[in-house]
């Protein structure tokens, strides 16, 4: 399982202490992964969208090293979407899940009273703003500390999102075929070829990674379940 708490790692570090005290015994493995949105691409075709960009870190890495090395690093430099660029200019620059509310807070009393209830809480609309820069996240995870000791991909829907055009083509295939693998959590294997075949034919990166995207618990019916797939890579062993 990977767990993936965005750019916190403190669920990783709580389940790990589980496995350490003897819980967890049909979980085998447990893997720290980052999830940042990208601030390259703001534009799509009839909404705005952000490319998520995932880091899985090593499981032989501990903690509080990704923590002090790369999430800390990554902190200092961060965007806010445009549209509330200069209401957050106020806001705290250390990035903590605090800060991360205070931010939510200052964005939804922005926008009139009527319109709030179309907000998420204060925490995920602070998170949701909050962008990195392509290069920079690069930089940090060129420590040595780190290397050969991390995979990266980026989310196919939302990099499927962002239209072409001669000002982000560029862009947007660096983007994709600079990483690893895609990920997608498909409705069916249909669904999963049929996306495959897209990215092929646009001649980017299609090592494509089904994956759960478990944003429920196993006994939902909703799609994005724990376990709903379970994808197998045929690879040497390392």
């Amino acid at each position: 399982i990977g767990v993936n708490d965005y750019i916190f790692i403190d669920g990783y570090r709580k389940l790990l202490e589980v496995k350490s005290k003897g819980g967890l015994k049909n979980i085998e493995l447990l893997i720290p992964v980052i999830e940042l949105r990208l601030k390259e691409f703001g534009g799509a075709k009839n909404k705005f969208s952000r490319v998520n960009f995932h880091i899985i870190f090593s499981e032989e890495l501990p903690p509080d090293l990704i923590e002090q090395q790369f999430i800390n690093r990554l902190k200092t430099k961060y965007l806010v979407n445009p549209k509330y660029e200069k209401i957050a200019k106020s806001w705290s620059s250390l990035v903590t899940r605090e800060s991360l509310e205070e931010l939510g807070n200052i964005i939804i009393s922005s926008v009139p009273k009527e319109e709030r209830k179309n907000f998420g809480s204060p925490l995920i609309e602070g998170f949701n703003n909050l962008n990195f820069n392509y290069e920079h996240i690069q930089d940090c995870l060129g420590n040595d500390l780190f290397k050969d000791k991390f995979i990266t991909a980026v989310g196919k829907t939302e990099w499927a999102d962002i239209k072409w055009s001669d000002n982000t083509i560029a862009e947007k295939k660096n983007i994709i075929n600079s990483v690893d693998c895609v990920f997608i959590s498909s409705y069916s294997y249909e669904d999963f070829y049929g996306a495959q075949k897209s990215l092929a034919a646009s001649g980017v990166n299609s090592k494509l990674l089904d994956c759960s995207d478990a944003h429920y618990y196993s006994n939902s019916k909703e799609k994005d379940c724990i376990g709903k797939c379970f994808s197998w890579i045929k690879a040497d062993t390392s």
